[in-house]
């Protein structure tokens, strides 16, 4: 779907054509992660307990798990005893960590004006502290990647390009010494927010460096993820897919998060090309979308109901 004939759909498919079904109107009976895909969801998205979580996606047989907050604050917060509860976990649910999740370099970059009025998670003095830690974990998940980000956007983010790369060479250095490779993710709110703007980024980054590639914040940037922005990416640069559904109404204004199989992103489409593209990484479902008659737990979970539907499709009708 290129972006003309994107904005031609949203302009005939008005909001109210995509009214949320509810759970009851879904599919009960639950399904299974399919084997060609190496399929998780981050954690919190249905639970901020962990091994409730975990209990959940072993339901689905769902055998990875993305991990970014838990109890209400950011992995990279929790203490050795926690650390080591979560590895028993793991090991108990026999669900395997894909990545840890940081706030790495969600913060103003020192000299810049933000678009936004983000408070970093973290200041600019405290990112390398928050990396190590981000490496002891990995370290005891069983896990290589961290995700990352590249700072909050500013108005051409192209004007400090380069500095964004000095400061992720940076990262990567201490990130290599230890074995790690970090992942960035296009978020729009930062300076890598277009699946072009990423796959511009690491044409000019170490090898220890790749994408967790989000099928759809770039809507809300106005691009087309797939097919325009993929067919920019180095598949092999791909270590991480996030999964979700968004719509946007005309000329991408009044985007939101819809259910995985619902709303304008082909994901079907993107799933076929990776198969095709020979991808053997992993992928997770991050629903953040909010239905007022749902629980985060069970929206997630129709999320999830939707997303391996829809892998279903794409496995048969390649």
């Amino acid at each position: 779907m290129n972006r003309r004939r994107f904005l031609k759909t949203a302009g005939i498919l008005s909001s109210a054509a995509w009214v949320i079904d509810s759970a009851a109107s879904f599919s009960s009976a639950t399904a299974s992660a399919p084997k060609q895909f190496k399929v998780g969801v981050i954690s919190d998205g249905l639970s901020q307990d962990f091994e409730a979580a975990l209990k959940i996606l072993q339901s689905y047989q769902v055998r990875w798990v993305e991990i970014r907050k838990v109890w209400g604050k950011y992995n990279t917060e929790l203490s050795p005893e926690e650390i080591r509860r979560f590895k028993a976990l793991l090991d108990q649910y026999e669900i395997r960590c894909s990545q840890v999740d940081t706030a790495l370099f969600k913060c103003a970059l020192p000299g810049t004006k933000p678009l936004g009025a983000g408070t970093p998670v973290y200041s600019y003095e405290e990112q390398m502290d928050l990396l190590k830690r981000a490496i002891e974990r990995a370290h005891a998940w069983g896990t290589d990647k961290v995700r990352i980000f590249a700072f909050w956007r500013v108005a051409e983010p192209e004007t400090i390009f380069g500095r964004v790369c000095d400061e992720v060479r940076k990262a990567a250095e201490v990130a290599k010494s230890a074995g790690i490779r970090l992942i960035i993710e296009n978020e729009d709110t930062t300076n890598v927010g277009k699946v072009q703007e990423l796959a511009k980024i690491l044409a000019a980054l170490p090898s220890n460096v790749g994408a967790n590639y989000d099928t759809g914040n770039g809507m809300w940037l106005g691009e087309v993820s797939y097919p325009d922005g993929y067919k920019t990416l180095d598949p092999k640069r791909i270590w991480n897919l996030h999964l979700k559904g968004a719509q946007c109404g005309p000329n991408f204004k009044n985007c939101h998060e819809t259910f995985a199989d619902q709303g304008q992103i082909d994901l079907k489409g993107q799933l076929q090309a990776l198969l095709r593209d020979g991808y053997d990484g992993t992928m997770s479902l991050e629903c953040e979308f909010k239905d007022p008659t749902l629980s985060q737990t069970e929206t997630t979970k129709r999320s999830l109901d939707g997303l391996l539907k829809v892998m279903a499709e794409a496995i048969a009708q390649r």
